[in-house]
């Protein structure tokens, strides 16, 4: 039954063990796993090359696949630099809140306290936005730029220098295909159909090289096409084709617990076997390329590089990275926002009960302290972690404590010890204070 309906089976684990240790396993490269590399940290980049290496004489790249990367490498560059641009505008925007936003609540007039505290606040993010913005230029500084010399090629024209595919033979062959292509599409055979939308496009629908006339909705069935010709050569076994086009006219998924991907469509497997005689294909994405690699050749790989590829691998990685900056400064500003709104009414109420104290001047000190004054901390995450804790509910604690001092017979023993934490700076000190009260009480009441 296999050997019958051989596009529905996926390589065993064993199986795939024995595709990476035969010599004549072909590992085909899609434009976009090439055109990723710009995206990638240099680690990344270096364990990914340090696996071609390994693999040097068994790897392959359609000539439209060559193509596709070299009109793309400069748009993708540019697209790979301006995520820099975009950083600094987003630091911008978290900086200008204070400018904008908090000037309009007047806290130097309603709340002189919590003003202090808000420019400290300030100044700590204006630190941490500094010596963030000192990391962004190092990153900047090792990504290309559209003129600066580009190591990323120099390294692939080195290893696939006699290892790319022939140019199409004619027009006419390419017109050919692209009538078929139409009747694929409307079928939904795939590759490709997923890529028909590109043919409504006023603009850069086609282009022009060497002669020959090139529409982009057929990119991914020519790439097919000439995979499918590379692989009838006598020499190939089994063909390994690592893509981060994640599509479903290239991979079978199921929903299960989230969407799973299966492996290669049925019918592009089908497709293979029917026109070679190769006994097995496989499809993997860049991250799963370099962690079987790891598997199967022993070949050490950074497990950050890996994530590095997944995250590509998810969505455009520019487009990513804005995504999370955007998500930052959302909820950057989002925290800071519902700090405001929820402690408004809650510092007014304290500051009344604070007001009616016999003890101002020690009051003072935890109405500075819960105020964190000395404990503001440097992440969105850990201040709204302790905002969440300055409302009157908390305070109440500690105001009940102090109704316990006001008792006469605790007058003297209070003023003791208070003295002696003259400068308590901390949550902890203020807990052995009253602990030390508590003892003086229970001292007194054994010798009665």
């Amino acid at each position: 039954m296999k050997n019958i309906f051989r596009g529905f089976y996926s390589a065993s684990q064993q199986e795939l063990g024995n595709l990476w240790k035969d010599d004549k396993t072909l590992f085909v490269f899609d434009a976009n796993v090439l055109l990723n590399l710009y995206g990638y940290a240099l680690q990344t980049r270096n364990d990914f090359f340090k696996i071609l290496k390994s693999i040097e004489g068994q790897i392959w790249i359609p000539y439209h696949a060559g193509l596709e990367y070299q009109k793309r490498r400069l748009e993708v560059i540019k697209n790979e630099k301006s995520i820099f641009s975009e950083i600094d505008r987003n630091l911008d925007k978290v900086q200008n809140v204070f400018k904008s936003d908090f000037e309009q609540l007047a806290l130097k007039r309603r709340f002189p306290k919590l003003a202090e505290n808000t420019e400290r606040l300030e100044k700590e993010i204006s630190r941490s936005i500094a010596s963030y913005r000192k990391s962004v230029a190092h990153w900047n500084s090792e990504q290309p730029c559209v003129r600066s010399h580009d190591s990323i090629r120099d390294d692939l024209n080195s290893l696939f220098e006699g290892k790319v595919g022939e140019k199409p033979k004619s027009q006419e062959w390419l017109d050919n295909l692209y009538k078929e292509g139409a009747e694929r599409f409307r079928n939904r055979i795939p590759p490709g159909f997923k890529d028909a939308s590109k043919a409504k496009k006023e603009e850069d629908t086609h282009f022009f090289y060497d002669g020959l006339n090139y529409e982009r909705q057929f990119g991914d069935l020519i790439i097919w096409k000439q995979i499918i010709q590379k692989s009838k050569e006598k020499d190939i076994a089994s063909v390994i084709f690592v893509t981060d086009d994640a599509k479903d006219d290239w991979w079978y998924k199921i929903h299960s617990n989230g969407n799973k991907v299966i492996g290669p469509l049925a019918e592009i497997q089908a497709e293979i076997f029917g026109e070679s005689d190769i006994s097995a294909f496989h499809m993997y994405s860049t991250s799963m390329f370099m962690k079987d690699s790891e598997s199967y050749l022993s070949v050490e790989v950074d497990e950050n590089s890996i994530i590095d590829a997944r995250a590509s691998h998810s969505k455009p990685r520019h487009k990513y990275r804005a995504d999370n900056l955007n998500q930052l400064r959302d909820s950057q500003n989002f925290i800071v926002n519902e700090y405001l709104k929820k402690h408004e009414s809650s510092f007014g109420k304290l500051s009344e009960i604070m007001s009616q104290n016999r003890f101002p001047d020690d009051l003072e000190k935890f109405r500075n302290l819960e105020y964190m004054k000395n404990h503001l901390p440097t992440h969105f995450d850990e201040y709204k972690n302790l905002s969440n804790k300055a409302s009157v509910e908390a305070y109440k604690y500690w105001l009940d404590k102090y109704n316990t001092i006001f008792d006469e017979n605790n007058m003297s023993t209070y003023s003791d010890i208070i003295r002696k934490y003259e400068n308590v700076g901390s949550p902890s000190e203020i807990q052995r204070l009253f602990d030390n009260l508590d003892a003086s009480k229970n001292e007194e009441s054994d010798e009665n």
